[in-house]
């Protein structure tokens, strides 16, 4: 489709996708290993137990209950899973912006947990309705998210979070260490592109009035050019 970006989202958006598929995957690999040696030390216990008395029984009680934590853990892996594939379903549909915050949340802890930097996402307090593409706003966090890390020095610390804007909702990362580039990256430029297509979005660099760096993304209707304060 020529130099027009929307044409290569397939490719991205498979790319990412595919990213935090494997991800995840991975997570709930990881939990069942951990079930299947609790069971295997529950078995051990169990049969101690018999002649234990109290104190076996006891062992048993909280290997259950860890048992049942994992469980409740793969769940969770397993609905942002199912929420991510749907994401796609309606490329120009009303959706939630804090729900969408929120299972970008827990698709990106894992990235950066391995990137050790401290990573939270505040929703909006009262439900935020915005229409679009949900995939391309995920694509543009996960860009902006490997950005702000690729930046990390120091404090690392980074947050996502959404607000009410003049020209409609605004979506913030923020970064206690400085990010001057965007492009740095041709990965990361290249998945920025094409979602801020999607979206018809450009995102801003700022500085933070009270300290900090800022990535923000205008969702209104009115999109400004990049700049970069500070």
């Amino acid at each position: 489709m020529g130099d027009d970006p929307r044409g290569r989202s397939g490719r991205e958006g498979i790319l990412y996708f595919g990213a935090v598929g494997a991800g995840l995957s991975h997570e709930l690999s990881n939990v069942f290993n951990i079930i299947n040696e609790l069971a295997g030390l529950q078995q051990d216990i169990v049969a101690a137990a018999a002649q234990g008395g109290a104190a076996g029984l006891a062992r048993v009680s909280d290997l259950a209950a860890r048992i049942k934590a994992q469980v409740v853990r793969g769940e969770e892996i397993n609905r942002s899973l199912h929420r991510l594939s749907h994401s796609v379903d309606e490329p120009d549909g009303s959706f939630d912006l804090g729900e969408t915050l929120i299972l970008f949340g827990s698709l990106a802890a894992r990235v950066a947990r391995l990137a050790e930097v401290a990573f939270e996402v505040r929703p909006p307090e009262t439900p935020m309705a915005h229409r679009g593409d949900p995939f391309a706003l995920l694509l543009v966090l996960h860009g902006c998210l490997r950005a702000a890390i690729a930046a990390a020095a120091s404090e690392r610390r980074i947050e996502v979070s959404a607000e009410e804007g003049p020209g409609g909702a605004r979506v913030i990362v923020s970064s206690a260490d400085p990010i001057s580039d965007l492009n740095s990256d041709a990965a990361i430029a290249e998945m920025l592109v094409v979602g801020c297509a999607a979206l018809a979005v450009v995102p801003r660099l700022e500085r933070a009035p009270g300290g900090g760096y800022l990535i923000v993304l205008n969702l209104g209707p009115e999109s400004t050019e990049p700049r970069s304060s500070g």
